[in-house]
């Protein structure tokens, strides 16, 4: 009864935290401590999450934790069905329904007014006015990364990778658990519902390795992400006419690293904050531009995501024979496309990714066919390989940032044609995105050896520097923008 009050009595204090922001930093303190109490108790540790967790949602808009249950309840249902039926036929059936019934409260609220758009433009109607026809409807915040993470559990049941039905609580909490909830990873059935069966404890080393996961995250949206957003990448996109091609193709660099420190920073946060109450989330990135094909860019980018549509969608049409792989990949990468936003600028984006991978698959095969072994870039031609590939990767994401394709296509036309001198980059900006590379760059183990250093401290000296660092970056955080993937 006292931690429901205490939750309920932080109502008033804030509209939306954003995981940057000081009330969830006093948020997740409380939270934090209140689950330290607990530890020993499992079931009061996973109701004191799921109030912390729709409360948390909740901040943004009250009305979205419907959409939430509604989705839990959906699935939770379908999958309880499955595993219940000894019938194939009632298997089918269910999860069916549970496809059908998510996806299409996805597609109301992400996709409806693409559709109807797109259907009055192809059949030029002019009988009907636009506006009579547009939803009126708010996307609620995560909505592709819930509706993803939620079809997963009886999909898993039906392709019995779970094979034991888990409790209602247990599911609400794999559901809403806030450290991923609005920007993943997509975190799949499969591997979180274990384990909330275990009491989860976070030891000494998670703590360290929390900490210092947070920490990384908040550098990269706060120190990186924002400040390449406000001082490069924003002005050349918004007003692409009014700069030189130098300076966007400069912006254009400076894109890639803002998305990716953004999405990295908050994956970084989700797993540290969500390690420090003992429990572990799938990593989410692999160093992505050190990648040598589109391919391998795919399996390092966004990994939940990707490998979600890998083992999902190609796995459900790979069977398919009235198409080749081809088609199949096009098909595959159309669809990553469309999930990260409603518009033609992303159905363009995922065929030219698509078109690539299917390239690389062919030339790959032909190798093959010709008992060649797969080629291995070294040397020159390595560091001439990632610099091929991270061209391809940022020039398609004008497409990504643009509103639509006419304006990817004049933000093209300017970075070609412009006559403008203009190169407004300061040296605070050139610094921060020298960072970035390094940042990227930087070899894996000297980051191991840095999280052993910081691990062997007294927790107590670890914690108290970690906590005065966090403090300082939210303190000093004037931009105070949402994250990028927010609005998937």
């Amino acid at each position: 009864m006292y931690t429901k009050k205490l939750l309920f009595a932080l109502w008033d204090l804030v509209a939306f935290m954003s995981l940057t922001s000081f009330p969830f930093f006093i948020f997740y303190l409380v939270i934090f401590f209140v689950c330290l109490l607990v530890e020993d108790r499992n079931e009061q540790k996973k109701t004191v999450l799921i109030l912390a967790s729709y409360y948390f949602y909740m901040t943004i808009d009250w009305r979205f934790s419907f959409l939430l249950l509604s989705l839990t309840a959906i699935n939770y249902f379908c999958g309880s069905v499955i595993l219940r039926s000894n019938s194939q036929r009632i298997k089918k059936i269910a999860v069916s329904a549970a496809l059908l019934l998510s996806l299409s409260i996805l597609f109301y609220f992400k996709y409806a007014n693409f559709f109807i758009d797109s259907v009055l433009q192809l059949l030029s109607f002019s009988f009907f006015e636009r506006d009579q026809l547009i939803i009126q409807v708010v996307l609620p915040v995560g909505i592709s990364f819930m509706t993803f993470q939620a079809i997963t559990y009886p999909l898993d049941i039906y392709a019995e990778r779970i094979k034991s039905s888990s409790s209602i609580k247990d599911f609400v909490l794999f559901m809403s658990f806030f450290p991923q909830l609005l920007s993943g990873p997509i975190v799949r059935a499969s591997y979180f519902l274990p384990q909330l069966k275990q009491t989860a404890k976070a030891n000494n080393k998670n703590l360290s390795e929390g900490l210092v996961l947070v920490v990384s995250g908040l550098v990269k949206k706060i120190i990186i992400a924002d400040i390449l957003a406000v001082q490069i990448v924003d002005p050349a996109f918004n007003t692409p006419h009014e700069y030189s091609s130098a300076f966007l193709v400069f912006s254009l660099v400076a894109f890639s690293f803002q998305i990716y420190m953004d999405l990295s920073g908050y994956t970084d946060i989700a797993l540290g904050t969500g390690k420090m109450l003992g429990y572990d989330l799938p990593i989410n990135f692999n160093r992505p531009y050190i990648a040598t094909s589109v391919a391998n860019y795919w399996q390092r980018w966004h990994i939940s995501m990707s490998s979600f549509f890998r083992d999902y969608l190609y796995g459900a049409i790979a069977d398919w024979s009235w198409c080749n792989l081809y088609i199949k990949v096009l098909i595959v990468f159309v669809a990553v496309g469309l999930w990260h936003g409603a518009g033609w600028n992303f159905v363009v984006y995922g065929l030219i990714h698509g078109s690539f991978v299917g390239l690389e698959h062919f030339f790959k095969n032909r190798r093959l066919q010709a008992n060649k072994p797969p080629y291995v870039y070294r040397g020159f031609l390595l560091g001439l390989r990632v610099f091929q590939v991270f061209s391809i990767v940022s020039l398609t994401r004008i497409l990504f940032r643009c509103d639509d394709v006419a304006s990817a296509f004049d933000y093209v036309v300017s970075m070609f044609t412009s006559s403008v001198e203009a190169f407004p980059v300061t040296a605070l900006s050139a610094c921060v995105l020298a960072l970035s590379v390094v940042t990227h760059f930087v070899p894996v183990k000297w980051k191991d050896l840095l999280l052993a250093g910081f691990i062997r401290l007294p927790v107590a000296v670890s914690a108290g520097v970690a906590t005065l660092i966090i403090y300082l970056m939210i303190a000093l955080d004037t931009n105070k923008s949402a994250f990028l993937y927010f609005q998937f």
